[in-house]
């Protein structure tokens, strides 16, 4: 994957040059810029407030999972294909001592409502781009896209209502497997089986105490706010080109930014997301109607900005949590 990256890196800078990146970071708008670190560190309250509520108020602190939110999104940002999602896990039971099944279990149910909002938002953002710009303003067909953006979404909402009973049901399909082979015997795939059943026990846990409603509700306002200050940052750098807000509609900046994240998923994201995350963004920006070269400027320039703040908040962060003298809250899970 990195020698992926690397040849779309190479790829992408045809046309263009590092100089020019560079220049459009040093130029950028400092009041939108300052405005978008700001809303970021405010979602990261709000993303932070919502693992809280699943693993339970009284059993970490607000404080504790902020920090646990700005190491994650260093990971997730830096390592390919969203295995940085790992490091909540990891830090979350070996810092703070939660049994494993509760850190995968709260971190599956957050990935199944930020994709129910994200499908959502998709669908809406499609909508209102070609309400107000027209087919016409996009060089793809609308409708596939919000055909499979709805399908989707529904799938989301499906997992996230009935995803106790997925995993029961393959469980049961494994129990039999492991009756009828040797696989049953084997230690390893005892264990296994074992956590996944501790996993589901946590989930049901989790739907039986009634809080969907209100982390649905934390789940729009932090990827609301996630694509607002994703708006800012863009804006601080096509600002000094002679775009202002009047010429950047967030929809479509959204529609652009969306499917670079949606990239970070795939097999083929590289390291730190460097040439697919980058390709992503300009496809996107010029079948919405933008320059190639200023797509690719904009693309490299957005996407070492908030790499660089993500990765400078994590590693504050881990260095504070490492400290002899912080203080881990007990708790009784």
């Amino acid at each position: 994957m990195v020698g992926f990256g690397i040849f779309l890196v190479i790829f992408l800078l045809k046309g263009i040059s590092v100089t020019d990146i560079k220049n459009a970071i040093v130029n950028s708008y400092r009041p939108s810029l300052i405005s978008a670190f700001v809303i970021i560190l405010i979602s990261d309250v709000f993303r932070a407030y919502r693992k809280q509520l699943l693993v339970g108020i009284d059993k970490i602190r607000l404080s504790d999972m902020f920090l646990i939110a700005l190491i994650r999104n260093a990971f997730t940002m830096v390592l390919p294909a969203r295995t940085g999602e790992i490091s909540y896990i990891y830090v979350l039971t070996k810092k703070f001592k939660f049994p494993v099944e509760i850190g995968i279990s709260t971190l599956a149910l957050v990935m199944v409502f930020d994709l129910a909002i994200v499908f959502s938002l998709i669908v809406i953002a499609i909508i209102i781009v070609w309400l107000t710009q027209g087919f016409g303003s996009m060089s793809i067909s609308s409708w596939p896209v919000i055909l499979i953006a709805g399908i989707l979404l529904v799938v989301a909402l499906l997992l996230l209502f009935y995803l106790s009973a997925i995993i029961k049901f393959f469980l049961g399909l494994i129990n039999k497997l492991m009756i009828k082979t040797r696989i049953g015997r084997n230690k390893i795939m005892q264990y296994i089986y074992k956590k996944l059943q501790d996993i589901n026990t946590s989930i049901e846990i989790i739907k039986q105490r009634k809080i969907y409603g209100k982390v649905y509700i934390y789940s729009i306002i932090c990827r609301v706010l996630k694509f607002a200050a994703y708006y800012m940052v863009i804006h601080a750098i096509l600002k000094p080109m002679g775009y202002g807000f009047q010429s950047l509609n967030f929809w479509v900046i959204f529609l652009a930014t969306v499917v670079a994240e949606i990239s970070a998923v795939l097999p083929t994201h590289a390291l730190a997301g460097f040439g697919t995350y980058e390709g992503a963004f300009a496809l996107a920006f010029v079948a919405l109607g933008f320059p190639a070269g200023l797509s690719k400027i904009v693309g490299f320039s957005y996407h070492i900005t908030m790499l660089s703040f993500s990765v400078i908040l994590g590693v504050i962060s881990m260095i504070i949590i490492s400290l002899p003298f912080y203080k881990v809250k007990t708790h009784q899970v």
